[in-house]
């Protein structure tokens, strides 16, 4: 292995880890995001959480596939820098691996997005400061995929450097 494949292998492996320890705060952040009902005469005040609106079960469920995919490649890239030599070769296995990074990547976006553009639109009425706090916890956490996102991207394109 070249010395630059091995500066890419390593930049790869590093990327990859801070990808999922981004996706691991982001789930972290939104999973403990909640809004607690005031105490009234009911028994079991209803508490908000992110079950309670689609786009931020989108949210979550991106971030869960994406930390699931991160945890299964990551041996991988680890083996990749340990041996100083490549798993799948220079074929197919490459491809399929760069192919299935930007597909993760692009759902991870996508989340993030789906989670920012509700929290923009439940933004622009006038709420108390628990929606408030409620509203930008999720905004924390759909930058912290942001971030991931772009952990992937330049990982793609470390990928398809040493591809070609």
């Amino acid at each position: 292995m070249a010395f630059s494949d091995r500066h890419h292998a390593v930049a790869s492996l590093l990327l990859r880890i801070l990808t999922l320890l981004l996706l691991i705060a982001s789930i972290i952040v939104i999973v403990t995001n909640k809004i607690y009902a005031p105490f009234n005469i009911v028994v079991d005040p209803p508490n908000i959480t992110f079950r309670d609106y689609y786009a931020y079960r989108y949210v979550l469920s991106a971030a869960v596939i994406g930390c699931a995919y991160n945890l299964l490649v990551l041996p991988f890239a680890a083996i990749h820098v340990a041996q100083g030599r490549r798993i799948t070769g220079l074929g197919h296995g490459l491809a399929l691996l760069i192919f299935t990074d930007v597909v993760v990547s692009v759902l991870i976006a996508t989340g993030a997005a789906a989670g920012l553009g509700l929290t923009v639109e439940y933004q622009r009425y006038p709420q108390d400061s628990d929606y408030k706090n409620f509203f930008n916890l999720v905004d924390v956490s759909c930058g912290l995929m942001l971030g991931a996102t772009i952990c992937m991207v330049i990982m793609i394109m470390i990928s398809v450097h040493t591809f070609t």
